[in-house]
């Protein structure tokens, strides 16, 4: 026993044998992989806040904004000034109707001026058809929130063996939020008042969650066949190889079997059935 466990202490990472260290590097590869799955997980889920780095309008739209109101409320108080100078018989009747005419000409041109303007500055400042990307990752964030616990439910639903029925509500889930992922990518906030192109969107859906539901089920079968083959090695190395260890060093140190209420065979045949259930399904 000394001397095996001074061959144990001498193990360094050049002596490891080959199987040892591609067991280490697949270590370090699931470790990495489960990493940016967790990063993954967590944008996913807080999507939607990050639209607080992002401004809702642009400086010049609001400048443009404070602009059209200084216009009418100049015209306004013109107005008011003009009917108030008609009123005291200062002017004419001829003489208001000619300004009022021409002021009304002039400040209509402005106003329509300042409004195409505007239109302009918030098409540039949209974002896939909605008024802004600050109002679009807000709103795309719980969607994919939605989309992310659904495909999580229907992930451990189908882990735990459940049937169709219980996969109903992530099914849903999933299916809403394929139509708010296509409604948000192609298209505008004025199909969404209109409520076009509704008949093909759910088409769309109902293909995108038959994806991702397919795609789901095969990942978790696989991960289902990954975990039950870890604790199978787990188990090797904790039972089937401490018995065996054991009663083969009983039997050097003593020159004799090691008698107990469980025989070799009936180790081997555990063994071999525990075995047989983990391959069973690959």
């Amino acid at each position: 026993m000394k001397s095996t466990n001074q061959n144990y202490n001498s193990l360094t990472p050049e002596t490891m044998e080959p199987s040892t260290q591609v067991t280490t590097t697949n270590t370090k590869s699931s470790n990495f992989l489960a990493f940016i799955k967790g990063i993954f997980a967590f944008c996913a889920v807080t999507l939607s806040l990050f639209h607080v780095f992002f401004s809702s309008t642009s400086s010049e739209l609001i400048t443009e904004q404070v602009n059209y109101k200084k216009i009418v409320k100049e015209r306004d108080s013109i107005n008011a000034y003009t009917i108030n100078l008609f009123k005291k018989n200062q002017i004419t009747k001829d003489e208001y109707l000619a300004f009022a005419d021409t002021h009304f000409q002039l400040y209509k041109e402005k106003l329509k001026n300042k409004s195409k303007l505007k239109k302009e500055l918030a098409m540039d400042f949209s974002f896939r058809g909605r008024q802004s990307f600050h109002f679009w990752i807000f709103v795309f964030g719980l969607v994919t929130a939605l989309f992310f616990f659904s495909c999580k439910s229907l992930y451990d639903d189908i882990l735990k063996g459940s049937t169709y029925k219980f996969h109903f509500v992530s099914l849903t889930g999933i299916l809403i939020s394929g139509f708010w992922f296509i409604h948000l990518i192609f298209l505008t906030q004025n199909d969404f008042a209109q409520n076009k192109y509704i008949s093909v969107i759910i088409i769309g859906a109902i293909i995108f969650s038959a994806f991702v539901y397919s795609l789901v089920k095969h990942h978790t079968y696989k991960d289902d066949i990954i975990y039950k083959q870890l604790s199978f090695i787990k188990r090797v190395k904790k039972i089937y190889y401490d018995d065996i260890a054991f009663r083969a060093m009983y039997a050097e140190k003593s020159g004799k079997a090691y008698e107990s209420e469980k025989s070799l065979n009936d180790c081997i045949d555990e063994f071999q059935e525990d075995l047989k259930q983990v391959t069973s399904n690959i």
